[in-house]
């Protein structure tokens, strides 16, 4: 054969598989510098979590394994933390404590984990594909737009996933005490242990009902791994507490968490379209495959040594064989599992699109097949050559491949002249040391790497302040929905804050609309408007009228209508009604300003307060009344306000009015019902504008 026809062969036949050490070595040394020339392009990272698992890296850096998570003040691991992913956190340590910046050296973390992920892949698929193997994680990059969204985040599931590769091969190839191992590090990597004991579990279900081999060592070596792991965690046993949380817990309560939609299923016409050219390529894969084919003289040759050397050829064939079905088994097993779980939730296609794909190729494999240069046709006894239907996949996976691309440029860039940048640079200059700081969980990660200073709520997951402090947890939500009427003292006292910071990107503007116009509020930090920092200031409430009187309902229209000026005295006609329960001084007497109707009546309906005003001369006030429900204000028997709807309490939006005034006793009025929801808030404000309002208690 010429030199040409024998290189057109090599092509097309595939080339003969090199070492597992050498194509893993390969692999690597092509993905690594590719990969950290695009993380390294722009100088963020996509993903917000990535953020706080360079925080803590650094941390264990400069102090060693901290025992608390400072940063999370009301944290289920604020206090024993209980680390989730200590050895994750260890190994990226030095990229995070060495380097200038630390987003810098976590890009170089992420290029050298998913180059250590790819050349891993690599070598499980090369007995089916040989040298070309180093290709298949980025055909999967490219091919699974899913996939590609999971694999430029910095997260622990990227390790989570080399090292269930690890495990399975090993079961495969039932090397039992190299299981145990991966099973200890693995509990120490990743906080579900639980996935690995049960994917363990199943191979050994599974095998022992399919294949009659009962396997013991399987579940004593990923049991022992797995217990080792876990005794040893530096922070055991508050790890196995964390673990409870974030599995059991986490799902108890997912249905009313706000979790994000990775944990939800995806639409069948979406979960086709970002995986169409991988089931494809798979597709290809399948039609391309063939019985081996061997040269004349082959057999012959293969008898021969078969004689020579008795039965110990045959023997190591079958041994092949059993390997073969072995890999795919395990790899089956895990696919099934995954492919499961990601109809249920969009996470696990980190999971099951390799899984599926390592199954494939291995059962071909164990059915004693390989991969040829020409695809058949389905239906037909056409075929094309292979490189032809590789092309076909590679375009009918191109206009879904580039938009995870194009997304991940457009969230690592800093934006115009480092805005990003700066605006994080600005806002942590902006922060005391050791303000505390309401902030939603979902953005806390970039707050604790670029203002370690600052003591925050929650981070990573509410269920993690939802389990330990419900009631705090409500009010938290409620802030941030933009349903807490009086956001400065909820921010003051049950949420124990001084600042509150968010992003207005995060659908927050009902929530910046209640601050604008408040007093007892401060902008602290606005430069770009990527993020927001207010504090909170105290004593700043004078303009609101707080001290009012509940009568009883027989008598609410009797003194809503009068009596009139010279007609009795309104404040010796209310002098012995119920209060208004003000806040004790120190517990937010200085901040609150709404009139929380709730206070004075349990019920659901409503309510009717009353305010005795005395002046000594004859003045014109401004007011703005801005209840939640629907809402009317009466002077002296006669109606002065009135606001329908459900405006719900937001100042800038209320009802403003007069209130000519002349000198002697008046009675004011406020007749409020609640909103839509019954059993939400309840209540208004009412305050004085203009000069002098701010000090003077009417």
């Amino acid at each position: 054969m010429s030199g040409g026809g024998a290189w057109r062969k090599r092509i097309l036949e595939w080339s003969p598989p090199p070492s597992g050490t050498r194509l893993w070595i390969l692999s690597f040394a092509i993905a690594a510098p590719l990969l950290a020339l695009f993380f390294t392009r722009n100088p963020l990272l996509y993903d917000n979590d990535a953020y706080y698992h360079l925080a803590i890296a650094r941390a264990y850096f400069e102090e060693g394994l901290i025992d608390e998570l400072r940063w999370a003040r009301f944290s289920a691991m604020a206090e024993g933390f209980g680390d989730k992913e200590v050895l994750f956190h260890l190994l990226l340590a030095p990229f995070a404590g060495l380097a200038a910046d630390p987003v810098r050296g976590g890009q170089l973390a992420l290029a050298l984990l998913l180059a250590a992920l790819f050349a891993t892949l690599a070598a499980a698929t090369r007995p089916a594909l040989g040298a070309w193997s180093v290709l298949l994680p980025w055909w999967l990059a490219f091919a699974s737009t899913e996939l590609a969204w999971r694999w430029v985040r910095l997260r622990p599931e990227l390790l989570s996933l080399l090292l269930l590769i690890l495990a399975l091969s090993a079961i495969g190839r039932r090397r039992w005490r190299l299981l145990g191992v991966v099973a200890a590090v693995y509990a120490l990597s990743y906080t579900a242990f639980h996935a690995f004991l049960g994917l363990c579990v199943a191979v050994f279900l599974f095998t022992g009902w399919a294949r009659r081999r009962w396997e013991w060592g399987l579940l004593a070596y990923s049991a022992a791994g797995t217990g080792l792991g876990l005794v040893v965690h530096p922070h055991f046993p508050k790890n196995l507490e964390i673990w409870v949380l974030q599995t059991l817990e986490y799902f108890r309560q997912r249905g009313s968490l706000d979790v994000g939609t990775e944990i939800s299923p995806n639409y069948t016409d979406v979960t086709l379209m970002v995986n169409l050219g991988w089931a494809l390529g798979i597709l290809v894969l399948w039609l391309s495959s063939r019985r081996p084919q061997t040269a004349p003289g082959a057999d012959a040759t293969a008898a021969e040594a078969t004689g020579a050397r008795g039965t110990g050829s045959a023997g190591a064939g079958r041994h092949r064989d059993d390997q073969a079905t072995r890999l795919a088994d395990a790899f089956g097993v895990a696919a099934a599992a995954f492919t499961l779980l990601y109809l249920l939730m969009s996470r696990f296609s980190l999971y099951a699109i390799p899984f599926a794909t390592l199954w494939a190729l291995h059962a071909l494999r164990a059915r004693g097949l390989e991969i040829g240069g020409w695809t058949r046709l389905p239906w037909s006894r056409a075929r094309v050559p292979l490189a032809v239907a590789a092309a076909v996949c590679l375009a009918v996976s191109f206009p879904e491949a580039r938009r995870p691309w194009v997304n991940h440029d457009l969230r690592t860039q800093a934006g115009p002249d480092r805005a990003r940048l700066r605006d994080r640079e600005a806002f942590a200059a902006a922060l005391p040391v050791g303000a505390r700081v309401a902030a939603p969980w979902q953005q806390t990660p970039v707050y604790m790497l670029w203002a370690p200073q600052g003591r925050y709520l929650n981070v990573l997951d509410p269920v993690f302040l939802a389990a330990r402090d419900p009631v705090r947890h409500a009010v938290q939500e409620r802030v941030f929905a933009g349903l807490e009427p009086d956001v400065p003292l909820a921010v003051a006292g049950p949420l124990a804050s001084g600042h509150l910071a968010y992003s207005p990107y995060a659908g927050l503007d009902l929530l910046t609309a209640r601050l604008e116009p408040d007093p007892r509020v401060a902008l602290r930090h606005r430069l770009h408007g990527f993020n927001l920092l207010w504090e909170m200031i105290p004593n700043r409430n004078a303009a609101f009228l707080l001290d009012w009187r509940l009568p009883p309902p027989d008598q609410v229209e009797t003194l809503r209508s009068g009596p009139r000026v010279g007609q009795g005295s309104p404040t010796a006609a209310i002098e012995d009604l119920r209060l208004y329960p003000r806040l004790p001084p120190g517990r937010g007497r200085e901040i609150e300003a709404y009139v929380d109707t709730r206070r004075v009546d349990d019920g659901s309906g409503c309510v009717t307060l009353v305010h005795p005003i005395s002046i000594p001369e004859s003045m014109r006030w401004q007011l703005e009344l801005a209840p939640w429900g629907p809402s009317t204000a009466w002077l002296d028997g006669e109606p002065i306000a009135e606001i329908a709807g459900e405006p719900q309490a937001v100042l800038g939006r209320g009802v403003t009015f007069p209130l000519q005034l002349e000198a002697g006793e008046h009675l004011l009025a406020i007749h409020t019902c609640p909103g839509k929801d019954a059993r939400g808030p309840r209540g208004f404000y009412l305050r004085r504008l203009g000069r002098g309002a701010d000090v003077e208690a009417p």
